[in-house]
């Protein structure tokens, strides 16, 4: 066993982990994986060789800075390496006014990550979005409603570095948003109602359109959203709001209508109503309840540096000391 651990805390087999860690960010990177998962081999490679460098390397054992040091840092490579099996990474989006809908995430997560999002439910409220000249987004304000326990809700504000942190998921809002037209369709004297995501806005102004196809299974109608005029301003300050006088185009079998909120229109099968026009909002998820313990390893090694700086410190002091 002593001499596996000595192999194991061998510069060449650290070498090795170091250089499959540089391997798998490359292949990843190549092949548009992301590597979380993949690093966890090569971070538990190094934990193990930090934990057996403890083990047989006598001056690691005898000094307690360099002992805490160690075992400070074998504990956050550890970690990290565990936390990239827990961890999520994804995003999803949420229409003004719903409830975030586990479906429509999208997102990778570690071989040991259970998906539990019924703890992570909020209601999407309105947003305020700051742009500075030069189209430059600035601060982003989004208004969440979440259950208080008490069978109500409380108000929440996300940002791009204001998470919302529900059942250990962190919820970032992006630059991904848009306008979602709330649209009514009848058929069989049944109405089901729904939003429709249009590409995101700003940077698809010109390409604000869609193809829908209705609940029933009908043929598909193409939706495009008919903007007054820019609503962003390139070189002032503006900010992102829904616009007054907008028209909703379907377009079905070479036909072309044009709605104003309130209005419908009969088609093969039954009939759109363009209720409103409403926004979404993007976020970001992130995932990682290894998060507080990778704190308390840093600081653990942290710690002892400090206690190995003090011990050298004193060295110096008392060998000067005694050749004075």
């Amino acid at each position: 066993m002593i001499r596996l651990a000595q192999i194991l805390a061998s510069a060449k087999v650290t070498l090795g982990w170091l250089g499959v860690a540089v391997v798998v960010l490359v292949l990843c990177r190549m092949i548009g994986e992301p590597p979380g998962r993949w690093m966890a081999v090569p971070l538990a490679g190094l934990c193990v060789g930090l934990a057996a460098a403890v083990v047989v390397t006598a001056r690691l054992r005898e000094d307690l800075g360099l002992f805490v040091f160690h075992v400070g840092l074998a504990l956050l490579v550890g970690l990290a390496a565990l936390g990239r099996l827990l961890a999520f990474d994804g995003h999803v989006e949420v229409t003004e006014g719903a409830t975030l809908d586990p479906a429509l995430v999208v997102g990778v997560g570690g071989p040991l990550h259970r998906p539990h999002f019924d703890d992570a439910m909020f209601v999407q409220g309105p947003f305020t979005i700051d742009y500075a000249p030069g189209m430059t987004r600035r601060e982003t304000r989004s208004q969440v409603s979440v259950p208080d326990g008490a069978g109500g809700f409380s108000s929440r504000t996300v940002g791009d570095d204001r998470p919302l942190v529900l059942g250990g998921y962190r919820f970032y809002t992006s630059h991904n948003k848009g306008y979602a037209p709330l649209l009514t369709w009848t058929a069989g004297g049944r109405d089901v109602s729904g939003a429709v995501h249009l590409p995101s806005y700003p940077v698809n102004d010109f390409r604000q359109g869609t193809q829908w196809r209705p609940p029933d299974g009908a043929a598909e109608v193409t939706l495009w959203l008919s903007l007054p005029g820019p609503i962003y301003d390139e070189d002032g300050r503006w900010s992102f709001h829904t616009p007054e006088g907008i028209r909703l185009v379907v377009i079905r079998d070479g036909q072309r209508h044009e709605l104003a909120p309130g209005e419908e229109v009969a088609l093969d099968g039954g009939r759109l109503r363009f209720e409103r026009l409403g926004t979404w909002m993007g976020y970001t998820i992130f995932y990682d309840p290894t998060l507080p313990w990778l704190v308390a390893a840093s600081l653990l090694a942290i710690l002892g540096l400090g206690l190995y700086a003090v011990s050298r410190v004193r060295g110096i002091a008392n060998l000067a000391g005694e050749t004075a």
